[in-house]
């Protein structure tokens, strides 16, 4: 059985993140996709648009082809 799965060093939100509490939000992915913990990442909301802010990785959960990844924002660039 293949899993293929792809590796970020920054999230790209495409405008799906959802606020769970306070500067905390949750993405879900399609597909399996590994993000370093704990590290400080840029957020953006699309591949081609500057960074938006920085934030940290404190959870990923993978199932039924899905990733769910909780991050925390640290840093915020701007507010649109």
């Amino acid at each position: 059985m293949n899993m293929p799965f792809n590796m970020h060093t920054s999230i790209l939100t495409n405008g799906m993140e959802k606020r769970l509490e306070g500067n905390t939000f949750k993405l879900e992915l399609e597909g399996y996709h590994i993000y370093v913990l704990n590290n400080i990442q840029n957020v953006q909301k699309t591949e081609k648009s500057q960074p938006s802010g920085k934030a940290k990785v404190i959870e990923i959960n993978w199932k039924e082809n899905k990733t769910q990844l909780t991050y925390e924002l640290v840093d915020l660039h701007n507010v649109n």
